[in-house]
């Protein structure tokens, strides 16, 4: 075999090696988007807005933590009814939706179903008629 049959054979096997690679990237749907329906949230995001800002004008943070198996949410108020999403960053597979329900000033949930690792927690919730929106990373050990 001549070095001009090399070349060819070379680049015969790059030019496959790139479209094998093209080929992969396309069939493997790893585009994955934290929200499946991002638009329609992008819709509704002023009222996002607004029960960001009540957060901030009410001062009404509220304090997360995580101890053992156990997640601990410190209101500033009594009675609060919304939502939590648990969102994890890298599968999501693993979001959980879960009820908010209340009649003390301190949430308890236990988590040791949860995978460990990185999750993405949004709080959403109702209080004396306001509407409040908090989002923070989370680890989970």
């Amino acid at each position: 075999m001549n070095w001009g049959s090399k070349i060819i054979v070379g680049l015969a096997s790059f030019i496959l090696f790139i479209v094998g690679t093209g080929i992969y990237m396309v069939t493997k749907d790893s585009d994955t988007l934290i929200d499946e329906d991002y638009y329609e949230n992008s819709l509704d995001y002023d009222k996002v807005y607004n029960s960001k800002q009540n957060l901030i004008d009410d001062n009404a943070k509220p304090n997360v933590s995580v101890r053992s198996d156990t997640l601990f949410i410190q209101f500033v108020a009594t009675v609060n009814k919304g939502s939590l999403i648990f969102k994890r960053p890298s599968d999501g597979t693993l979001d959980k939706q879960l009820p908010l329900f209340t009649s003390t000033s301190e949430y308890k949930l236990n988590i040791s179903s949860f995978a460990k690792g990185n999750w993405s927690l949004e709080i959403s919730w109702n209080q004396g008629g306001k509407a409040y929106y908090h989002n923070q990373p989370l680890y989970i050990q």
